[in-house]
C-alpha cells in the first residue's frame, strides 16, 4: 500500500475520525476561468461519503470572512456537512499558529486528484472494516 494511503488509514483507524481541509474556489465551487466540473463532483461525492465514514470537513479558503455564510449555505445545498471554515474543527495539541490542522488537504492547486485517490483508498479500507464489524455484530 502507498505510504500516504497507509498513513491516512492508520490515523483514521487510531482516532476514529480524520480532519479533511478542502479549498473552496475551483475545488468545491466553480471558478469562472476553470472548467473542472468532473473534479468538483468527485470532491463533493467523496466528502459526503467521508463524513458518513467519520471525518470532520473544514473549508480552508482565501475567501474573505464576509463570504463564510454564503459558503456555509452552499455546502448545505450540496449536502456537505462542514465543521468549520478556516479554523480547526476540534481542539488539537499542536497550537494555534495560523495553519488549520488536517490529516489531508484537498486543493485544485495542490495535487487534487492524487489527494482524492489517497482519501478514497484509505476511506474504503476503513469502510470495509466497519462493514465487517457490523456483520460480526460488533459495535463501532
Amino acid at each position: 500500500m502507498n505510504k500516504y494511503i497507509e498513513r491516512l488509514y492508520n490515523e483514521w483507524k487510531q482516532h476514529g475520525k480524520i480532519i479533511i481541509a478542502v479549498d473552496w474556489d475551483s475545488t468545491i465551487e466553480s471558478w469562472p476561468t476553470i472548467d473542472n466540473k468532473e473534479d468538483r463532483k468527485r470532491v463533493i461525492d467523496l466528502l459526503q461519503v467521508a463524513y458518513g465514514t467519520g471525518a470532520y470537513i473544514t473549508i480552508f479558503t482565501c475567501s474573505n470572512p464576509d463570504r463564510y455564510l454564503e459558503i456555509q449555505k452552499r455546502c448545505e445545498e450540496l449536502k456537505i456537512p462542514i465543521s468549520s471554515i478556516n479554523s480547526n474543527p476540534i481542539e488539537v495539541p499542536y497550537g494555534k499558529h495560523g495553519k488549520v490542522y488536517a490529516n489531508i488537504y484537498l486543493d485544485d492547486r495542490a495535487g487534487l486528484n492524487e489527494s482524492l485517490d489517497i482519501l478514497e483508498k484509505a476511506m474504503y479500507k476503513i469502510r470495509g472494516e466497519q462493514a465487517s464489524k457490523l456483520t460480526l455484530g460488533e459495535t463501532i
